[in-house]
Formats: structure tokens, C-alpha cells, sequence
């Protein structure tokens, strides 16, 4: 492998190990506080989650990802994905469409949500700068980060879901 090409591989494992400390950032903020969120608009929103429930639903999805991250790091495939596709899908895909739905909820309420606050320091950054080194180093088009993105925001409603529902059984 060339040194360009070693340089290139060594930034892509740089992104994917930065995915699980910045997605633990941002979610010890939905943590602590998703419940008084969703009590004090009860009357919008309409189901409940514990902190404690919002916690084991997000560690669920956290080691799942994580071990992604980890397989990929080592230049192996995780979920049938190479290690730019996951990256590519994981980042770009359902991180930034993560954010971006925090943004518009924060729109929506005009008032503090959950998420947003580190979704905008941290993960909408983060994406669009893992996307620019994706795109520029010819990884990944843009049309296929536009497919990602919309899957991403597609697929992380049922995740999330799932995720719950797996916490409720656990914690009760």
C-alpha cells in the first residue's frame, strides 16, 4: 500500500474510533435529560421513558456500535459492510440524521431538546467533516452519502424503538 494510501486508511480508522467517546458525549446529554423533557411536554408527546430505561436502550445501541467500530478499525467487516461503507452509513448516514432531527425538533418546541446541544457542537461537525474526507478521497460519492443520510433517518426510528423495548424488559 502506498504511503498516500496508508495516510488515507489511518484517517478513516481515526473517524471510525472517534464515532464511539462522541456518540457517549452526546448521549449522556440525552440521559440526563430526556425524562424532565418528556414529562414537561407530556401532553404533546405521548409515551413515557425513565431515565434509567433511556439509559440501557442508548448502551444497547452504543456496544452494538462500538463493536462495529471496532471490527472496522481492524479492517474487517461488520453487518456484511467493509469498513468505509459502515463508517460512510454510520456517520454521515444515521449520526448526522440523528442531529438533524434534534435540530428540527429544536424548531419544532422552540426550546431546548434533548441531544441538541451536542448534536451541534459535536456530531453535525464531526459528520460533515467525515463526509468531506470521504467524498474528497474519492470513497464515497455524494450521491451515496445523500442514500445513507436518507436510510439513516429512516432506520433509526425502529433502532431506537427495538432498543427500547429491549430496555423495558431489562429493567422492569
Amino acid at each position: 500500500m502506498s504511503s498516500y494510501g496508508q495516510y488515507q486508511s489511518s484517517i478513516i480508522n481515526l473517524f471510525i474510533l472517534l464515532f464511539p467517546p462522541l456518540y457517549l458525549i452526546h448521549d449522556i446529554e440525552e440521559i440526563f435529560t430526556v425524562e424532565p423533557f418528556l414529562i414537561e411536554h407530556s401532553d404533546i408527546i405521548p409515551f413515557h421513558v425513565t431515565t434509567l430505561e433511556f439509559a440501557v436502550a442508548f448502551s444497547l445501541l452504543w456496544v452494538i456500535a462500538s463493536i462495529g467500530c471496532y471490527q472496522t478499525s481492524r479492517e474487517r467487516r461488520f453487518l456484511g459492510m467493509k469498513p468505509v461503507t459502515y463508517l460512510s452509513f454510520l456517520v454521515p448516514g444515521i449520526i448526522l440524521a440523528n442531529a438533524i432531527g434534534h435540530v428540527l425538533q429544536f424548531l419544532y418546541f422552540k426550546d431546548y431538546v434533548p441531544g441538541m446541544i451536542t448534536s451541534i457542537l459535536i456530531l453535525i461537525p464531526y459528520s460533515f467533516v467525515t463526509a468531506r474526507f470521504l467524498i474528497m478521497n474519492g470513497k464515497v460519492t455524494v450521491k451515496k452519502l445523500v442514500t445513507y443520510f436518507l436510510i439513516g433517518f429512516v432506520v433509526q426510528g425502529p433502532l431506537a424503538l427495538l432498543a427500547h423495548i429491549f430496555s423495558s424488559f431489562i429493567v422492569e
